[in-house]
């Protein structure tokens, strides 16, 4: 499978759901959407918070079909960034990595499970916030974006 942007290098779980923050809203023409590729057989997908049409994209998640293994991808970042924070559902988690500049920065970083708890939350409630380089996005779906989620998170644990 191709890592269309990133692979993850480090996990450090920080948070528990007792400390939830509240879904935020949606953003206007971002909603997560899923695609499945057939490479060589072997089924991958990608999880992108985008702006459909273009390829506004802060944020996507790429796994092999049962793998439990997701990659995040982050790509026109700052050079220096060495980590990002996700959070969903009181679920957080750091992650450390590189940033390579080739044409555009890339982020690279270690993987995660799709089962962890970061994923579960992100599946029951439809939303992600991602810090990185100092800056917050919240990242909430639409009802089909939470399908997307769902199917996502399903179609990498197995």
């Amino acid at each position: 499978m191709k890592r269309i942007l990133v692979s993850f290098y480090s996990v450090l779980a920080l948070g528990g759901a007792a400390n939830a923050a509240p879904a935020p809203a949606v953003n206007n023409g971002y909603d997560w959407a899923m695609r499945v590729n057939d490479e060589e057989r072997a089924q991958s997908a990608i999880l992108a918070y985008e702006v459909d049409g273009t390829d506004d994209q802060p944020l996507n998640f790429t796994c092999e079909e049962g793998g439990d293994r997701v990659f995040a991808g982050i790509s026109g970042g700052a050079l220096n960034l060495t980590a990002i924070e996700l959070e969903a559902g009181g679920q957080r988690v750091r992650l450390t990595g590189t940033t390579e500049a080739d044409d555009m920065p890339t982020f690279t970083a270690q993987e995660m499970p799709a089962t962890s708890p970061l994923f579960r939350a992100f599946a029951a409630n439809g939303w992600l916030r991602m810090t990185a380089d100092g800056a917050t996005v919240d990242m909430a779906a639409t009802p089909g974006g939470k399908q997307a989620i769902a199917r996502f998170v399903k179609f990498c644990a197995g």
